[in-house]
């Protein structure tokens, strides 16, 4: 019901984002849309061939797993990730990113406040499933044209925004021990991203973020580096690599993560 519920948000955050475009493409004769009040729109359903590395504590066990890329199709439950954006005007905009991995693979464990100073580690099979909506608005900061480069420029953009983290992990030790937890919580963060225009066709792009800030998770870390290649105005493809920390902690310390996704990044922007 939940994620159900975080759904149904995005879908009512698209619908309103698709509106003014829907409206201004109506066969109504109107005066031309100056640009400074023209909306751009992007979609970008992409793959991410992600390393997975948990660290997690869960109601007094901690258990460690690394899902490596090479194993992402045998582990893989389950995934959802795109990409949309709004920008009016070359100036400011706003974007919604979504991804949804579930993912089961084997790890170890052992008892985080046990009586032995050094307990025995034992194996078991670990299932982590995550929701991840980051959402947010973004302003540009500055375009500088490349000197006889027509149509070249070189952007910036400040971004501010918020990253929804939902967490389920399970662990499965084939004994009585099952100890499972969730949680779900906000990161704040602050970035930016750089776009530079190699050929009018070729460019390079370069996001970072940092957030947390101990208001949901102690800190997190996002950042990619994406080559594109317009094919045409409306179609570019992307291929890069992605890294994503997170390193989170409940006051009542039954649930913990240190987790990071990491890896190649594949998407095909649509732009309308």
């Amino acid at each position: 019901m939940k994620r159900t519920s975080i759904l149904l948000a995005v879908c009512v955050l698209v619908v309103t984002v698709l509106a003014p475009w829907a409206y201004a493409q109506a066969p109504a004769q109107k005066p031309a849309v100056p640009d400074s009040e023209k909306w751009e729109f992007g979609i970008v359903p992409y793959f991410w061939g992600t390393q997975i590395d948990s660290r997690v504590t869960v109601k007094g066990y901690d258990a460690t797993s690394t899902t490596y890329f090479s194993d992402i199709w045998d582990n893989l439950d389950g995934a959802f990730l795109v990409h949309m954006e709004a920008m009016k005007g070359g100036k400011w905009g706003f974007f919604v990113d979504a991804i949804y991995l579930k993912v089961q693979d084997e790890g170890e464990f052992k008892r985080a406040r046990a009586l032995r100073p050094d307990p025995p580690t034992r194996d078991l099979t670990f299932t982590t499933e995550s929701w991840i909506v980051e959402f947010g608005g973004m302003y540009r900061l500055g375009k500088w044209p490349m000197e006889g480069k027509p149509g070249q420029a070189v952007t910036l953009d400040g971004l501010v925004g918020g990253r929804y983290w939902d967490m389920s992990m399970d662990l499965d030790t084939s004994t009585r021990i099952h100890p499972s937890g969730s949680d779900q919580w906000v990161d704040p963060f602050i970035g930016a991203q750089v776009k530079v225009d190699i050929t009018k066709q070729l460019s390079f792009i370069l996001r970072g973020d940092i957030g947390g800030f101990g208001v949901g998770s102690q800190i997190s870390y996002n950042g990619f580096a994406l080559f594109g290649y317009s094919f045409t105005p409306n179609f570019t493809a992307l291929l890069g690599y992605r890294a994503l920390y997170i390193d989170y902690k409940k006051s009542s310390s039954d649930f913990r993560a240190k987790e990071t996704f990491q890896g190649p990044i594949a998407g095909l922007a649509i732009i309308f």
